[in-house]
């Protein structure tokens, strides 16, 4: 991936997840990524002066569209709609970049490490509660039907995705992540609408 046009720090992080997504979070390396990117480590060092600041520079860029993508689904109205919306723009993101997702397959570990733990939780949770204030307000709407909580629903959701990526991945992203988070979700969500709200199969819109 040909990262020329960017800047320097920024250039570094995106090496650095390139090295993560194939040698995994424990085996990233600066002189790894020095040499990737034709520099010494000591150059590397410059921007980021331990090992701990890079990964969570990772992290960080990780994240960076996650206040976005929860402002725009808490601001819509049609809450299953905002839910789809949700996770929907996380499939495409994912799928538009590749080996981002080798962070979504590393959480455990992080949250193992204490540099890395509460930052790690952060996103997980951030992420997790989104979905559960969009589950909870379909409930309280009487959009859903089921005898799950909000909470259960966004795990089951939340759950479903990292494990969608993470066959994406061991299949060498083999299908479009989108097409199938959203056929799968659609079908979920449609089994879930209430009687008197369903009219047919409901068409969920792909923004």
């Amino acid at each position: 991936m040909g990262y020329s046009f960017l800047h320097r720090k920024e250039r570094i992080i995106l090496t650095t997840i390139d090295v993560i997504n194939e040698y995994g979070i424990q085996g990233i390396s600066t002189r790894e990524v020095a040499k990737r990117q034709g520099i010494t480590e000591a150059a590397v060092f410059k921007h980021f002066p331990r090992k701990v600041d890079l990964l969570n520079a990772v992290l960080d860029f990780y994240a960076q569209y996650d206040k976005d993508i929860s402002m725009s689904s808490l601001q819509q109205k049609d809450y299953l709609q905002a839910i789809f919306y949700f996770v929907t723009r996380y499939a495409e993101y994912y799928e538009n970049y590749p080996q981002i997702t080798a962070v979504t397959q590393s959480y455990d570990v992080l949250a193992c490490e204490a540099d890395f733990r509460e930052k790690i939780k952060k996103i997980y949770f951030g992420r997790l509660t989104t979905l559960q204030i969009l589950a909870a307000k379909a409930r309280e709407a009487w959009l859903l039907s089921c005898e799950l909580s909000a909470a259960q629903l966004a795990e089951i959701i939340l759950g479903f995705f990292h494990a969608a990526c993470l066959t994406w991945r061991f299949q060498t992203y083999a299908f479009s992540l989108k097409k199938y988070v959203a056929s799968t979700l659609q079908v979920l969500l449609n089994s879930l609408i209430t009687d008197r709200k369903k009219e047919g199969v409901r068409k969920w819109q792909e923004f």
